[in-house]
C-alpha cells in the first residue's frame, strides 16, 4: 500500500515537472533547442532520482540490515511438481481464478486502447503544437 501510495504522489510531481519545463521552453528565443532543453532537465530529475535510490538502498544495507536478527531455524523446502507445457496448460485452464484473471486482462488492454487512442487523437486536435500538448498532458497528470 505505500509503494502504490507513494507511486500516486510522485505522479502529480512529475505532472507539474512536465508543465515547469514546457513553460521553460514556451519562454525560450526561436533559435534554442526547447525539447533539448526540457528533455535534459527532465533526465536530471531520473538521474537525482536514481541517486537518491541508490543512497537509500546503500543506508539500508549499512545501518538497518546489519541489526535485524538472522533466522536460526531452516524452513523445510516443498517438493517441486515437476509438470510438462500441456499439463501445465491444462492445470492453468481448469482453474475458475486464472480464467478469470485473463478475461479481466484481455479486457482491460482492448478498453484501455480504444479510448486511449480516441483521447489522444481529439486532444492532438485540440492542441497542435507539441509544447501546448505537453502543458496540458502535465496538467492532467
Amino acid at each position: 500500500p505505500l509503494f502504490g501510495l507513494i507511486a500516486n504522489v510522485a505522479l502529480i510531481f512529475s505532472g507539474q515537472a512536465v508543465r515547469l519545463f514546457s513553460a521553460i521552453r514556451a519562454d525560450l528565443p526561436p533559435g534554442v533547442d526547447g525539447w533539448g532543453i526540457s528533455l535534459k532537465g527532465l533526465m536530471g530529475m531520473v538521474v537525482i532520482g536514481g541517486f537518491c535510490v541508490a543512497g537509500i538502498y546503500w543506508a539500508v544495507n549499512k545501518y538497518v540490515l546489519p541489526n535485524v536478527p538472522q533466522p536460526t531455524t531452516t524452513k523445510k523446502k516443498k517438493e517441486k511438481l515437476s509438470m510438462g507445457i500441456g499439463e501445465s496448460v491444462t492445470f492453468l485452464a481448469k482453474s475458475s481464478y486464472v480464467r478469470d484473471l485473463a478475461t479481466l486482462v484481455v479486457a482491460y488492454g482492448i478498453s484501455i486502447n480504444l479510448v486511449e487512442v480516441t483521447w489522444k487523437s481529439k486532444i492532438k486536435a485540440q492542441y497542435p503544437d507539441p509544447n501546448d500538448y505537453s502543458m496540458f498532458m502535465g496538467n492532467f497528470s
